[in-house]
């Protein structure tokens, strides 16, 4: 079935022009349309609103988009917007030349998007800015102000000389013929009947999604992939689409951490009985080497590692088109007993995972 990376990319790859003024003044042209986004902005319709020194503020609607089959959004969606606040605040304390790649990212998810969720803005600052190294730590809150997730990073900080006084061409863009992809109609989500989906085994659920070709409205904005299931493991793969880039010809790093965060999750749901869901609560991925854009597929195994009443561990390992390891993340996920058929019930996810920590807690 046909994906967005499918289609030729819109927006920036490779504009040096970034780079010829120090990092604040060139995210205050971002913010006044001076410079063309990156391609990921086009894809999900992130962009950046306030700039200061050692600051940065992006924004991002929540679109159907976004949401797995049964409308929900899954955590690793903080991931995907956090990492460009993070590694943007600290470019604004860098000169011109500098470029930086994220090299740890940590977040931990405090409350869950829903449907009532319009936008999602991140706040970021930076702690440390060195001549190799740069932290940041980053506040995710809602429109209305309720803080849903805190995350950190570091990032690398290295030399990429550029002509100042250079007149540089600006980069083809793509087409414009129709909306961003986050601006369009979300295809029809074909899951699982919901009235029966406390019913069914997840495992099964997800063995019959993969045999027969179902998918998600996330699935058909990035192109990811489920292509194993068993107890406790899930092999996936996702493109290496240019729509990935943040600007530069590496796949940005927040996606990676929203695809290792999802292919955890469908870990995690594997081990489940049915009726049950679960949340994940945090995740941490380091970034190895980076990913380029159009080298083929990248690989993701996602696995358990403890399976508590409440509580599951589990990682993530992402492997490039030739094998060599990309990032490794982990994370812990909470079980919501009978959490699949409260969503059947028109349950909201906060008052899902609200009874789950309500509940009088179990050692693991």
């Amino acid at each position: 079935m046909a994906s967005i990376p499918d289609e030729p990319h819109r927006g920036a790859i490779g504009d040096l022009r970034a780079l010829q003024q120090p990092g604040l003044e060139t995210f205050k042209r971002y913010i006044h349309g001076d410079l063309p986004g990156p391609p990921i902005w086009r894809l999900t319709g992130m962009l950046p609103t306030e700039a200061g020194l050692g600051k940065a503020t992006f924004s991002m609607p929540v679109s159907p988009w976004l949401a797995d089959g049964t409308g929900i959004y899954w955590g690793g969606i903080y991931s995907l917007f956090a990492d460009a606040a993070l590694a943007s605040a600290i470019w604004t304390t860098l000169p011109a030349g500098k470029v930086l790649t994220t090299s740890e990212l940590n977040m931990s998810y405090i409350r869950p998007l829903s449907d009532s969720t319009r936008n999602i803005i991140g706040r970021a600052a930076t702690v440390h800015s060195g001549s190799q190294v740069g932290l940041s730590t980053v506040q995710i809150t809602d429109q209305d102000g309720r803080m849903l997730a805190f995350g950190s990073t570091r990032c690398l900080i290295a030399d990429f000389p550029v002509d100042p006084d250079q007149q540089l061409e600006a980069p083809d863009l793509g087409p414009d013929d129709s909306p961003d992809p986050f601006l369009r109609d979300p295809p029809q989500a074909n899951f699982c009947d919901l009235k029966k989906f406390g019913d069914q085994l997840p495992i099964d659920l997800q063995r019959a999604t993969i045999s027969g070709g179902r998918t998600h409205p996330v699935w058909q904005l990035t192109g990811y992939r489920a292509a194993e299931i068993d107890d406790g493991y899930c092999k996936s793969t996702i493109p290496s689409s240019p729509w990935f880039s943040n600007g530069s010809f590496s796949i940005y790093g927040g996606l990676l951490a929203w695809a290792a965060d999802f292919t955890m999750g469908m870990a995690v749901y594997s081990t489940l009985p049915a009726g049950d869901l679960f949340a994940m609560l945090d995740m941490h991925i380091r970034f190895i080497r980076p990913a380029t854009i159009d080298s083929g597929d990248l690989t993701l195994t996602g696995e358990v590692h403890h399976r508590g009443r409440q509580l599951r561990v589990c990682s993530c390992d992402i492997v490039n088109a030739e094998g060599k390891r990309v990032a490794m993340a982990s994370g812990s996920a909470l079980v919501i007993p009978g959490g699949a058929q409260m969503l059947s019930e028109g349950k909201k996810p906060e008052d899902m995972i609200a009874s789950a920590t309500l509940r009088k807690p179990v050692p693991d």
